[in-house]
């Protein structure tokens, strides 16, 4: 059992070369091998929030948010994305990564709830997130509901070009291509929590 109050989240910097590197490492791992180049993690931009969750010195848990403007990554979910954004600032949960031993225990929920607060001091309107459908047990659907984030839509295959493209080794399907399906989903942040 956890002891939430023993949990403590720290934003990540370009000083912190040990725990962005088992950062880096944990999304290899537990997302895809091979999927996260040592640049996912760089330096702290204003545009850019990377949180770590940790148990005492361990590091259990990384969660990125964005600041966006180009929304070309969603057009397969909502072909009209950019008029329908016309206007918002809009933030992303771009990942989300929990220690495999503790995936499932509401470390995702504490990280996330993180990243909405970073995102609403930054004065978006809205985020989006990305489930990936992998089939395995722990997933982030779960996650964005609990946050209040509603899904606009599913589409299988997503992952299946870029796989291709920049090829990793998917924990759900393996070796390229990646047949994974994923869910968009959104949160209105004027509204939430």
């Amino acid at each position: 059992m956890i002891n939430f109050d023993e949990i403590s989240l720290k934003p990540l910097h370009e000083a912190d070369p040990r725990y962005l590197s088992e950062g880096l490492a944990l999304l290899n791992r537990t997302q895809g091998l091979g999927l996260f180049a040592p640049s996912y993690l760089e330096a702290q931009m204003p545009n850019r929030y990377i949180v770590a969750a940790f148990l005492g010195e361990r590091l259990i848990g990384l969660g990125k948010a964005e600041i966006i403007e180009n929304f070309d990554y969603y057009l397969p979910f909502v072909s009209d994305v950019y008029a329908q954004l016309e206007g918002k600032k809009v933030g992303s949960f771009s990942t989300l990564s929990i220690v495999e031993d503790l995936q499932g225990k509401g470390i995702g929920q504490i990280i996330g709830r993180n990243r909405i607060e970073w995102l609403k001091s930054q004065n978006c309107d809205v985020a989006f997130g990305v489930s990936w459908v992998s089939g395995l047990k722990n997933t982030s659907d779960r996650v964005f509901e609990r946050l209040g984030f509603k899904a606009i839509r599913k589409v299988e295959g997503f992952y299946e070009k870029s796989s291709l493209k920049d090829p990793f080794i998917c924990p759900g399907c393996g070796d390229p291509p990646c047949t994974c399906a994923a869910i968009l989903y959104m949160i209105d942040l004027r509204a939430s929590l």
